[in-house]
């Protein structure tokens, strides 16, 4: 019996990943990253560990980032094929987030589905800003401690028996604003 509810679980678990979008990431040289996003980090090189070159493919759109460690912290920058930026994310731990988006975040999981793990918690930066691009890299690489504008948490979920692995986006505030099943073979990449 034990081995039939194994098998039963893996199953779900596998049908599950079938149905959601399949991402890669595979690491580049410096010369394959977009010139234009590949001078922003000139200045910095030198100043932060670990500067390692990625390109994602999302179905049929490429991105590529720019990962790295500075003042001990996990960065990821994302710039779209034409090396405009998209975004920038900071790994951080669960006691970053302030308690009140916290329990707002806590209130939408515990309402939607029986049990969650997190896997990975990041805060995002978007730029809404007059800033260029380079201007808003150096401004969030100064100000690691600003406002980000979204909360972003991958977490393994359980509801009525079935486990799914969910990329699931909040506001600042710790607002819903979307979810999306991720593979697992999406987060199995080395991050640094």
């Amino acid at each position: 019996m034990k081995k039939f509810k194994v098998f039963l679980f893996l199953l779900c678990t596998s049908i599950s990943f079938a149905q959601s979008k399949h991402e890669k990431e595979t690491r580049i040289s410096s010369s394959e990253f977009p010139e234009v996003s590949h001078r922003y980090f000139n200045g910095i090189a030198n100043q932060v560990n670990y500067l390692k070159y990625f390109r994602e493919e999302k179905g049929d759109r490429v991105s590529f980032e720019a990962k790295f460690k500075l003042n001990k912290l996990h960065y990821s920058v994302a710039f779209n094929s034409e090396g405009i930026l998209e975004d920038i994310e900071i790994y951080i731990k669960k006691k970053h987030i302030p308690e009140n988006v916290l329990s707002n975040i806590n209130d939408y999981l515990d309402k939607n589905y029986d049990k969650t793990r997190h896997i990975e918690i990041q805060k995002k930066y978007i730029n809404n800003t007059s800033k260029n691009d380079k201007q808003f890299i150096d401004h969030i690489l100064e100000n690691s401690e600003g406002n980000n504008t979204h909360y972003k948490i991958i977490t393994e979920t359980k509801t009525d028996g079935q486990h799914e692995l969910r990329e699931i986006t909040f506001s600042s505030k710790g607002v819903f604003e979307k979810s999306r099943i991720v593979t697992s073979s999406s987060y199995e990449h080395a991050l640094y």
